[in-house]
């Protein structure tokens, strides 16, 4: 509709000048800057609901690389690619081409029903180019699952043989809980101890569909976000695509309702019956449909999308080492919507675009600017695989061999709730930050340690290093820096039970924290930048 166009074009206007008209500075120039009226405004606009989340791809992430850059312009940066700030790269998306693929159902005379619903292919990923036929038989939800004495397998042929399976597992009468109880089965990750059996079945095709009790007809309706992502395996222009497509592995896809009730026609059972019996009993009810066989044929297609980075930068003030240069990066995208929900990724990772902004501005208020240049990088696709900093890297605006280290920032805007209590979503306190790193340079963290002797903020490294369970080493922009031989810290404030969730909202942000975790990488950005010496890195990747 016109009118929401038009408030957001207003919204867009008003949050480009908020930042400088605001907030009262506290103080006329360096760290003394920055401040939280300043972050809370960045972050504002950036997770605004009408950004819709910033998925990769969308207008929403174009708008949010244009404040960006509008930013960039307002605080004095300079352009870091020529006359631009942008730095444009593509991304490869194959997917299936539902216009040339289709299921053929034949019935026990002869006859056929061609059907063209949709189909999102999961393993191999993406989409492919084959053709199949075989025998369908019905196992249920396809479960193995030797505590409860329940497998769906294992009474039929599956070898040589296409099953159809239902989504999720055993439920309640009215389906709002599984009867299983580890955790695994009552959501959509219960597909990965599925795969662990059926991916070794020896069966040629798996088909997937929603089960009855869900209400859904489709993945796409039940999951939308997540059936986005799968629709299609994104990779960068002029790498190859990461794809594990080994013949003896059935393909796995996932299946519109109709396609069950065609193969089910005729058998005297409904996949409504067949569930109820199913969840009612505890007991599989798999077998062979007699007298069908189907065929697939699947087509793929690839579509090329251009993403950006923004990059800026403040040349240094020493005549030799202002050709060296400092890098603070974070990522602009997001994880985008699912039909009425919208993930605004307030702290992933508009806390940490924010925060580089008001570091700038920090920078630039210097009357004398340090010694080595700093390049501020605000990079898209990290959502999808790292893709705009591996572009990065591969493709620096400033060369690489003159990037001396690389301050990450990451989810840098929250504190432990009462929710945050597992191993799997540790978080720091009201004055605590993760810092992570795997000691490439023991410069820089002694940098950071006489950083955390100054500051409120106590920095955390229990999450540091490649055997940590959580693997957050790898799982951020700095990593490409990493394999490149640049030393790092990644600052993350932790992994909250809201990430990557509708929750993740402005209003849970604590903005007085990211100051003062603004303040430290500061610190530490400016004790780098003007230190005579180069870092020494003496556990480099290139030795790993």
């Amino acid at each position: 509709m016109i009118r929401n166009k038009t408030s957001f074009s207003s919204l867009i206007a008003v949050f480009l000048f908020i930042p400088l008209i605001s907030f009262p500075q506290k103080s006329s120039s360096g760290p003394g800057i920055i401040n939280s009226g300043d972050l809370q405004a960045y972050v504002s606009f950036l997770a605004a609901p009408e950004m819709k989340g910033r998925a990769n791809g969308e207008p929403e992430l174009e708008i949010a690389v244009n404040y960006l850059v509008s930013q960039a312009k307002l605080i004095g940066l300079r352009p870091a690619n020529g006359s631009s700030y942008l730095q444009p790269y593509a991304v490869m998306q194959k997917m299936v081409d539902q216009d040339k693929s289709s299921i053929k159902v034949f019935g026990p005379g002869g006859d056929s029903v061609l059907l063209r619903e949709p189909m999102i292919q999961l393993f191999p990923s993406g989409g492919a180019d084959f053709e199949l036929e075989g025998e369908i038989v019905f196992a249920g939800y396809g479960i193995k699952a030797e505590k409860y004495n329940y497998n769906d397998l294992e009474d039929v042929p599956a070898a040589g043989n296409i099953l159809l399976i239902m989504n999720r597992s055993p439920l309640s009468e009215d389906g709002t809980r599984s009867q299983f109880e580890e955790p695994v089965w009552s959501s959509f990750m219960s597909i990965q101890a599925k795969l662990t059996n059926l991916l070794f079945s020896k069966a040629k095709a798996i088909l997937i569909v929603c089960d009855p009790k869900s209400g859904y007809s489709s993945i796409d309706q039940q999951y939308p976000g997540i059936a986005h992502e799968l629709s299609s395996n994104k990779y960068l222009k002029g790498t190859k695509p990461t794809t594990f497509d080994m013949p003896a592995m059935p393909r796995v896809m996932y299946v519109e309702r109709a396609v069950a009730d065609e193969l089910l026609n005729g058998t005297g059972h409904t996949l409504d019956e067949l569930q109820n019996m199913i969840d009612r009993d505890l007991k599989p009810q798999s077998f062979t449909i007699p007298g069908k066989r189907i065929k697939i044929n699947e087509a793929s297609k690839t579509q090329e999308v251009i993403l950006h980075n923004v990059a800026a930068t403040i040349n240094g003030s020493d005549p030799q080492l202002k050709k060296e240069f400092v890098v603070f990066s974070a990522h602009a995208d997001h994880i985008g919507g699912a039909g009425d929900k919208i993930n605004d990724g307030a702290d992933d990772d508009a806390s940490g675009c924010a925060t580089i902004l008001e570091l700038a501005k920090a920078f630039q208020s210097l009357d004398r600017k340090p010694m080595r240049s700093l390049l501020f990088l605000w990079v898209t696709g990290e959502e999808i695989g790292l893709f705009g900093s591996q572009s990065y890297v591969n493709n620096p605006v400033v060369p690489i061999e003159k990037t001396v280290a690389d301050l990450n920032m990451d989810m840098i805007g929250r504190v432990k709730s009462v929710a945050d209590t597992s191993k799997d979503n540790p978080m720091t306190g009201k004055t605590g930050v993760f810092v992570i790193t795997d000691n490439q340079s023991k410069e820089l963290i002694s940098i950071a340690d006489e950083a955390d002797k100054k500051s409120p903020i106590d920095i955390d490294y229990s999450l540091s290093g490649r055997e940590n369970p959580l693997q957050l080493f790898s799982r951020s922009d700095h990593y490409n820096f990493v394999k490149k031989d640049i030393p790092i810290l990644f600052f993350t404030t932790g992994l909250h039970t809201d990430y990557h969730t509708p929750r993740d909202v402005v209003e849970k942000i604590d903005f007085d924290k990211m100051e003062l975790i603004a303040r430290m990488v500061y610190d530490i950005g400016f004790t780098v930048a003007n230190k005579k010496t180069r870092l020494v890195v003496d556990n480099p990747y290139s030795k790993w």
